[in-house]
């Protein structure tokens, strides 16, 4: 039985904007370097980890990067 989600990852190709989007969502911040950061879905069980990569520009289909919260 599934019973929460555990992490989903997600490529970006600037950090620093994610960071602030995923702020006024009222995320709180688990870690951060200067190419990643995690934040707490739900504190001390799940997590969204963001990535800063150049390799975020390709075609879409909803296998990747396609997360429900």
């Amino acid at each position: 039985m599934i019973k929460g989600l555990y992490e989903a990852h997600l490529p970006v190709s600037n950090l620093e904007n994610s960071i602030k989007f995923y702020k006024k969502l009222d995320l709180e911040i688990a870690y951060q370097n200067d190419k990643l950061a995690f934040f707490w879905i739900e504190k001390g069980k799940s997590w969204l980890g963001l990535w800063e990569t150049n390799h975020v520009e390709i075609p879409y289909h909803p296998s990747i990067r396609h997360v429900a919260l």
